[in-house]
């Protein structure tokens, strides 16, 4: 039997369904993850922005440097092969800025997710069992990453137990870190009462490299839980001093209150 012209017309008309290849899937996903990650960066460069503007005795490395490398960081999507490691010191005049500043700055990097950094106090585990301090900072920091937040902060890192900085290697270990997708931000209050600002970034490297050595490695302590060997130091610098930039003093900042 012959099918009428009129009755095949009637019929509809069928689509053809489209089908996205996986490399298209995927570009689409990396599109995606680059529009989330560009935010990330105009956020983060926003805040800075705003830090600078408060700051203004700070010399312009720190924000120049210090910004071009986080935002590099955020900038890796997936594709972290370590974390971001940013050591600011400081002599006993900008202490206050140096805390403030440090949480800032860790707490700009985290601002897309809406989320505060870590923050970590060495002075209140300067008396405590090296052992014990190295479980609470593991527990603490990797608590905190594994529950979306991505910045901590280590305020004064020469007060820990010499023994327990060693948790840093599991953190700051390149690419074999933990958790690469983060940044920690480890501040050291030098003993010095001022920091020249005709300093150098390598002369000031130096300096904290060989107070650190001082406080850590004081022979008279072999047994102390306070000691640490000086090899073991000299591995433990190379993890943390990825960038050191110095912090200073701010006339506008009185009172302990934050700018």
């Amino acid at each position: 039997m012959k099918t009428r012209r009129s009755d095949r017309l009637e019929q509809p008309l069928q689509q053809p369904q489209l089908q996205l290849s996986p490399s298209t899937s995927r570009r689409g996903f990396r599109d995606s993850e680059s529009s989330v990650e560009t935010t990330a960066v105009q956020e983060f460069q926003n805040q800075m922005k705003q830090l600078q503007s408060k700051y203004q005795s700070q010399d312009e490395k720190l924000w120049k440097r210090g910004t071009t490398f986080l935002e590099r960081h955020l900038n890796c999507s997936l594709l972290w092969l370590q974390p971001a490691i940013l050591l600011l010191p400081a002599a006993q005049d900008a202490e206050e800025v140096l805390k403030c500043l440090s949480e800032q700055i860790a707490d700009a990097y985290s601002s897309f997710r809406s989320v505060r950094a870590i923050r970590i106090d060495g002075t209140g585990k300067a008396a405590q069992d090296s052992d014990l301090v190295k479980q609470e900072v593991e527990q603490e920091l990797s608590d905190g990453f594994r529950n979306g937040q991505n910045a901590a902060v280590v305020h004064r890192f020469e007060s820990l137990p010499a023994g327990s900085t060693l948790i840093f290697y599991k953190y700051c270990d390149h690419e074999n870190a933990a958790f690469k997708d983060v940044v920690l931000v480890l501040t050291v209050l030098l003993e010095e009462k001022t920091l020249a600002a005709s300093l150098g970034l390598k002369e000031i490297e130096e300096k904290v490299r060989d107070f650190l050595k001082v406080k850590f490695t004081n022979s008279n302590r072999a047994n102390s839980y306070n000691h640490m060997d000086p090899d073991k130091l000299n591995g433990l610098w190379s993890h943390i001093s990825h960038l050191v930039l110095p912090v200073q003093p701010e006339n506008a900042l009185k009172g302990g209150s934050c700018l």
